[in-house]
């Protein structure tokens, strides 16, 4: 019987919720660290995005339903998906 696979998936899953936290913010939204802070992701953010990140703005992409507020910063604010 393989034995590796549930460690590998314990492992996965632990690396995943370390260092997760998630807090309400000044606008009403939530922000979730992942990964150490790897990954954030914030709802209800229409805070100014920092000027020394690589910025895209999704909802040229994705279409013309409304802004949804939803920010994902990833590898620690150097890149930041925004959706407003």
């Amino acid at each position: 019987m393989n034995t590796k696979l549930p460690l590998v998936a314990a492992l996965a899953a632990l690396l995943l919720t370390t260092g997760c936290a998630t807090r309400n913010t000044s606008s009403g939204g939530k922000e979730t660290c992942l990964l150490g802070g790897a990954v954030t992701v914030t709802s209800d953010s229409f805070q100014p995005v920092n000027p020394a990140t690589i910025n895209t703005d999704t909802s040229k992409i994705v279409g013309k339903n409304g802004s949804s507020g939803r920010k994902v910063s990833l590898l620690w604010g150097t890149i930041t998906l925004h959706d407003y």
